[in-house]
């Protein structure tokens, strides 16, 4: 390798650990001014937390996952340590699925503008024309018009939290397991990149066009490595995320890695000082520091620092390193994938025939292909970023605004059909819903 290119990286790797001691020295300052959290506190008073967890494993028409119910069950103590109340539901319907969300909604609105809420989501989710939809046990999917109208829109589910003041919103997507559904042969791979709303977070368990692993233990990787590492204090949620994604693609040999798309505007910590967490922004600077002594670190050390931030720049600059490296062809496939996801996210954003055309004419051989045809002769009805349904109660929904700032009809809130069976209780064909509430426990400090 020449002198000259690996001090191109150094000085990369380098303005990324300036940037890092810069946002940790203003940490530092906000660390010594606890007046600030105090302040905040008085005005909006202590933080709350409230949170949703989902695990849907017994599918009636789809095959059945192992370890969704059991992650969800992890997931719910985990959060409930930390200070959630938490509702715990697995093997849930479509209707019972409209259900918790609307509970969450109405919780997180009497809670005020200061509450922390959290949507974690394990079980199958499929993308079809660049929308991301989770699937609920029930569903019978044999078109695409079956899965939009059987499934759960993730536009929807965001923004209806986005709708309600909050000071954070965190979803967690361990969903992007193979497509269960082998009639829809026209929908991509894993899940579709998502752009997070103002204040939240989203977390996926593999990176866009790729597949989870479900795990042969008891959790699957990605809801493991959470469940490990989240309990450290004072753990920011980014450097949190970027640290599952080294452990999972470690843990997976390669076969997975996550990644997250944040627009947060303050930090969190699930454990350590909370209110100050609250008045510092975001902690974004590296987790690993191979800047300072890159031209003695080993090939392994420099994969696992492009690896843990996640850039589409710092993979490039990898590949032109160590082109021969075996680590190499793990850092182009992620980088193949994510440019050819971002621009069959930017093609649906567009809509048109002629977005669609130049996606197709670029990728014609890609994952993506199918649908862009399709999409050429009949773009979608409905854009990407419209939501359909806010999954809130009547007497919430005339609140409450969408994105654009106009009020949301009450005809679009989503009232589910009565039940067939009591969705609190578990049966034992393992078909029944389960809904468990876990109360607020003391929020770590």
């Amino acid at each position: 390798m020449s002198r000259c290119k690996m001090s191109g990286f150094k000085s990369l790797l380098l303005c990324a650990g300036l940037l890092g001691s810069l946002l940790s020295l203003a940490c530092g300052t906000a660390l010594a001014q606890p007046a600030n959290a105090e302040i905040a506190n008085a005005v909006q008073g202590p933080e709350q937390r409230v949170a949703l967890v989902i695990g849907n494993s017994n599918y009636r028409s789809a095959p059945p996952l192992l370890n969704p119910d059991n992650d969800a069950q992890s997931m719910a103590q985990f959060l409930n340590s930390a200070g959630f109340e938490v509702v715990e539901a697995t093997d849930l319907t479509q209707s019972d699925m409209i259900k918790v969300l609307q509970d969450l909604s109405s919780r997180v609105a009497a809670r005020g503008p200061n509450v922390v809420s959290m949507i974690y989501y394990a079980g199958h989710g499929v993308q079809l024309a660049g929308e991301n939809y989770l699937v609920p046990v029930d569903a019978k999917i044999s078109s695409p018009a079956d899965l939009a109208g059987n499934s759960i829109r993730l536009v929807d589910v965001m923004a209806t939290l986005e709708a309600i003041p909050s000071r954070m919103r965190i979803v967690v997507l361990d969903a992007c397991r193979n497509n269960p559904f082998p009639t829809i042969n026209d929908a991509g791979r894993g899940l579709a990149i998502v752009d997070a709303p103002n204040g939240s977070i989203v977390g996926y368990s593999t990176a866009p066009g790729t597949e989870a692993l479900d795990g042969s233990g008891g959790h699957s990787p990605y809801t493991s490595a959470f469940l490990q590492l989240a309990r450290e204090p004072n753990l920011p949620i980014e450097k949190l995320f970027k640290r599952i994604r080294l452990d999972v693609n470690h843990s997976t040999d390669g076969q997975q890695t996550p990644w997250e798309s944040s627009s947060l505007t303050s930090d969190f910590y699930f454990f350590g000082d909370t209110a100050v967490a609250a008045t510092r922004p975001p902690a974004r600077g590296p987790i690993i520091q191979t800047a300072s002594n890159l031209p003695g670190s080993s090939v392994r050390q420099a994969y696992d620092y492009v690896l843990s931030e996640g850039s589409p720049e710092y993979y490039q600059e990898f590949i032109t390193l160590f082109p021969r490296d075996p680590l190499c062809d793990h850092i182009r496939r992620l980088l193949g994938n994510l440019v050819e996801a971002a621009a069959w996210h930017n093609a649906v954003l567009a809509n048109s025939p002629l977005a669609y055309k130049a996606f197709y004419d670029s990728h014609a051989n890609g994952p993506y292909a199918r649908a862009a045809l399709k999409l050429q002769s009949q773009p979608k009805m409905v854009p990407l970023m419209q939501p359909t349904h806010l999954l809130v109660s009547q007497q919430l929904a005339p609140k409450l605004k969408v994105t654009n700032g106009t009020m949301l009809a009450a005809t679009k809130v989503v009232t589910p059909p009565a039940p067939a069976t009591n969705p609190t209780s578990s049966g034992s064909g393992g078909n029944t819903s389960k809904i468990v509430t876990l109360p607020v426990g003391k929020v770590p400090n």
